[in-house]
């Protein structure tokens, strides 16, 4: 099983690490739910830690629907990510009908090279769910989903993210309220490899 911890600067990376944390996602920002972080962090993460970090790649705060000059910048930073040798990054973007935009996808998917791509709580947002994620994997963008299975909690969006977890080729990374005291019985309900959360180890 992964634990994969939710951190918001390089203190908290280490710490995770040190907690026994599997693999770290790294933001800045986490009130907003995570922004892209700097490129020392990144540099300085890559470096000191011993377990894959898979970025954030996220311009701002709010919505997932991006113009032109943000996804440029998000294309810059998946860049700066693959040319410092993490693991993966964690993206997703959404059409104004909160659709997923997969025209975008398939352009971060040619400027990946080796990164793991991770579609995040973005998901959560789409209405054909198990649908999106299914074609997502199928037309190889992304190798991990980040979700709550459309609910705040993964205990409350259980059977939404079961119906992922039978998509070949992909990773389930199941998210929302999860903690190093309700991880044992949530991971034996649930039957997913990987979990995450801000406060999971």
């Amino acid at each position: 099983m992964i634990r994969e911890a939710a951190v918001g600067n390089l203190r908290e990376a280490l710490q995770a690490q040190e907690r026994g944390a599997e693999r770290i996602e790294l933001c800045e920002n986490l009130a907003e739910e995570g922004t892209t972080p700097s490129y020392g962090t990144i540099k300085v993460c890559r470096e000191a830690l011993r377990i894959p970090v898979v970025v954030m790649i996220r311009p701002r705060g709010g919505d997932f629907v991006y113009d032109e000059a943000e996804f440029q910048a998000m294309l810059e930073d998946i860049r700066i990510c693959r040319e410092l040798g993490v693991d993966g990054i964690s993206t997703g973007v959404l059409r104004a009908d909160h659709t997923v935009d997969f025209e975008k996808m398939e352009k971060i998917a040619e400027c990946r090279g080796n990164l793991k791509v991770t579609f995040h709580k973005a998901i959560d947002e789409t209405p054909a769910y198990a649908e999106s994620v299914r074609e997502l994997t199928r037309r190889g963008l992304i190798d991990r989903v980040l979700t709550s299975g459309q609910k705040e909690t993964a205990l409350e969006g259980m059977d939404k993210i079961r119906e992922l977890l039978n998509i070949e080729n992909l990773e389930v990374v199941a998210a929302g309220r999860i903690t190093k005291e309700n991880l044992p019985g949530l991971a034996a309900e649930l039957q997913a490899n990987a979990f995450h959360g801000k406060r999971i180890v």
